[in-house]
């Protein structure tokens, strides 16, 4: 598995905008597309930051969904009036979830 990290300069009223624009404009194509295997978002109040990591099943899918992606994260952080401080790509070595009933 591998993951591209999206980490953006936000604050909370922001980081809120800009989980609209994922959950509306990114999920619905990123979850169409071969090899998306999940995202999780964070933030950090204190230090004003945030990161989105999407997940994909094999290096191809990650580098399939690159282009796409970079200007996707840019238009959500540019929307929002976040400032997107980094993107890197991440081979997963380690991932478990879970789950209590």
């Amino acid at each position: 598995m591998f993951a591209r990290v999206h980490t953006i300069e936000s604050n909370r009223e922001q980081y809120g905008f800009g989980l609209e624009i994922i959950r509306e404009e990114y999920l619905p194509w990123v979850r169409d597309s071969t090899g998306f295997r999940g995202l999780i978002g964070l933030f950090d109040e204190e230090r004003e930051k945030a990161m989105v990591i999407t997940l994909w099943a094999d290096e191809k899918a990650l580098d399939e969904s690159a282009e796409a992606g970079d200007r996707l994260s840019l238009l959500a952080a540019s929307a929002s009036g976040s400032t997107r401080r980094s993107l890197e790509s991440f081979e997963v070595t380690l991932f478990e979830v879970r789950a209590d009933s």
